[in-house]
């Protein structure tokens, strides 16, 4: 994957947990609490994701180093 999707994933992530931050500041929110809750950590996770996906294709994250027998 290319560094432009892993930087859309990541900002997906951030779009969906600021949704579900947005949702939880309103206090006239018609959703439940169990779907900000998803919503917060849902998108966290997917920006963790984005996050070291990017890291290691661009290298930055070391490799188990591979046995030569």
């Amino acid at each position: 994957m290319n560094r432009v999707l892993w930087g859309w994933i990541i900002a997906a992530g951030l779009l969906l947990a600021r949704i579900g931050y947005a949702a939880l500041e309103s206090g006239e929110t018609s959703s439940p609490e169990i779907t900000v809750m998803l919503l917060l950590t849902g998108g966290l996770l997917i920006g963790l994701f984005g996050i070291t996906g990017l890291l290691g294709m661009l290298g930055w994250v070391p490799r188990l180093a591979e046995k030569h027998d």
